[in-house]
């Protein structure tokens, strides 16, 4: 089993602050969504994904490094269920701008305390960083610095995390979510495809991501957007100066990404 004492330390959360209640859950989500980015550097790479708990333990702790959402989320399940949280698995469809993603491939969390069940997502590198109630969200949405969020049951079998979309003034789709408990062993399609399949958004480039107190830094192969307090600014990336931008903006120590090489 993995020293999950080590991420406590990693992450910088208050010791002794034990009890399994919503102001722990947001405490541990806050804090690993401050330190942890979201990012598909072994994927562009082309080596293996941390799967394990001891795999990202190192990953993450080590190697000041984060993951995407089947690293990310299968590890802090774990990480709760450590802390004596109630955590599972549910599978979920993308709306990306193009459309439907493939099918259940994306992992998120359901966190039960006192009967009250909450999504908690921190591997979709677009979510609050805290959790959202399943039941009962309000209409209005939950605000986080970066928007505001909402979900919302589509039947009794779906629900739609959803985000309000200022330019639009409209909710918008991040995902829709299976409300039926899964196992890692469910997502071997989504991760085959996300690890291999050009058609995987993963696969054709580069994305990491990490909260802010202020916002959100976001980079790809082309351009670093930091949103600061509402404000954008976007600096263009190229292989003179992204390791310098992973070091700045996402903590990550100075490494070769394979996508710069071309």
């Amino acid at each position: 089993m993995a020293d999950f004492q080590r991420l406590d330390q990693y992450l910088e959360v208050e010791i002794g602050k034990e009890a399994v209640d919503l102001t722990t859950l947001n405490h541990l989500i806050r804090h690993y969504m401050l330190h942890v980015p979201f990012e598909d550097i072994n994927v562009q790479n082309g080596w293996p994904l941390a799967l394990t708990d001891d795999a990202m333990m190192h990953k993450v702790v080590d190697e000041h490094r984060g993951g995407f959402c089947y690293e990310m989320n299968y590890f802090f399940k774990h990480y709760l269920e450590y802390k004596g949280f109630k955590a599972e698995a549910m599978s979920a469809t993308v709306m990306s701008p193009n459309g439907w993603a493939l099918e259940g491939s994306h992992m998120s969390l359901i966190v039960t305390i006192d009967k009250v069940e909450y999504v908690v997502d921190i591997g979709f590198g677009d979510m609050p960083k805290f959790a959202l109630l399943l039941h009962d969200c309000p209409k209005k949405g939950m605000h986080d610095v970066i928007g505001d969020y909402r979900v919302v049951f589509v039947d009794e079998a779906h629900y739609d995390v959803e985000k309000w979309s200022e330019t639009e003034d409209e909710w918008k789709i991040q995902y829709r979510a299976l409300y039926e408990p899964k196992t890692l062993d469910d997502f071997a399609k989504g991760i085959d495809f996300n690890q291999h399949n050009p058609k995987s958004p993963f696969v054709k480039g580069l994305l990491i991501t990490k909260a802010t107190e202020a916002g959100r830094h976001t980079m790809t192969e082309r351009h670093l957007t930091v949103l600061s307090e509402g404000k954008k600014t976007i600096l263009d990336v190229n292989a003179g100066n992204y390791e310098t931008f992973l070091s700045k903006y996402f903590g990550i120590p100075k490494m070769k990404i394979s996508t710069f090489d071309t």
